[in-house]
């Protein structure tokens, strides 16, 4: 029987994350490529062989460009759901690629979550209805971790933002939910333009986050929130940035994370408001307390 695409992709999962024909089939036959955007067709003497990444990145652009989505967003969301695990299921049963849990599967047609094929563009599909639905890619994002009712209910001020969709909406987007809650992130999105591969790379090279690359950086800073999880530390300034919006305007977060000895090796996030010279963040940190805030000036090596 000759294997489907997805079953050869799943094979190559396990070898590596390579596809590669076998030896008697280079020898004396075509070589079948299963690809999972169709199907290549080798000569035996190429001896080719092409990574899963670059399989599952040419899905995810095709996927994107399909629905309209940037191209990096919807690879730092499959990124971020299961670093391009085909096999992965989550604790609470969400399964593959794209990490559909299986009554949302059900609801979108996607009959085999495990097969990147299907679940990549299902999962560009349901992305696209979720920004038609609340306006913006941050809280399709939102729901697409959370689930839609829970951003509904949110928006409607039923209920809390759980702290691991923000850190995923901050991941994905480069902006805290709080941004696209209030229409700061109204403007066209404004993320990478590099191909999918080059941004999975710079993803695993960064730990799995592009923050480090998004967020400006400047010798002195004005330091706005503080805390051990990166979301509620961007939370805490995109709250202060809106309440003090006539001194900080669309000051871009500046974010710092180091470990505190005292508290083991967790990592401290400190966010902070950008300045070119100490004058200049004494300056912003002065109005800031004469409207009423708490602001401190460091330098950004502390």
């Amino acid at each position: 029987m000759t294997p489907t695409p997805f079953r050869l992709v799943r094979l190559a999962w396990t070898r590596r994350f390579t596809i590669r024909p076998r030896r008697a089939c280079a020898e004396s036959h075509w070589a079948l490529l299963a690809v999972l955007s169709g199907l290549l067709l080798i000569a035996p003497s190429a001896r080719a062989e092409e990574s899963v990444l670059t399989v599952v990145c040419r899905l995810i652009e095709n996927s994107a460009r399909a629905e309209k989505l940037p191209v990096d967003y919807l690879t730092k969301l499959i990124w971020q759901e299961s670093r391009f695990n085909a096999h992965a299921v989550s604790p609470k049963g969400a399964q593959g690629m794209a990490q559909f849990m299986p009554g949302t599967a059900a609801e979108r047609g996607l009959a085999d979550p495990f097969d990147p094929e299907q679940a990549i563009p299902k999962a560009a599909d349901l992305l696209a209805d979720l920004r038609a639905r609340f306006g913006n890619l941050g809280l399709a994002a939102a729901g697409y971790n959370a689930g839609p009712q829970r951003v509904a209910d949110w928006l409607a001020g039923k209920g809390g933002m759980p702290a691991e969709t923000r850190n995923y909406v901050l991941i994905v987007t480069g902006l805290d939910v709080e941004d696209w809650r209030s229409g700061a992130a109204a403007k066209p999105y404004s993320g990478s333009s590099e191909s999918c591969e080059k941004i999975t790379v710079a993803l695993k090279r960064r730990g799995g986050t592009l923050i480090a690359a998004l967020a400006p950086t400047a010798p002195w800073g004005v330091q706005l929130a503080g805390n051990f999880s990166k979301a509620l530390a961007m939370s805490a300034f995109s709250r202060t940035r809106a309440r003090l919006a006539s001194v900080l305007g669309g000051a871009q977060p500046m974010i710092i994370g180091s470990r505190v000895r005292s508290r083991g090796t967790r990592v401290f996030y400190r966010v902070r408001a950008p300045a070119q010279s100490r004058a200049e963040a004494q300056g912003l940190c002065d109005r800031i307390h004469r409207a009423g805030g708490a602001c401190v000036v460091l330098k950004s090596s502390r």
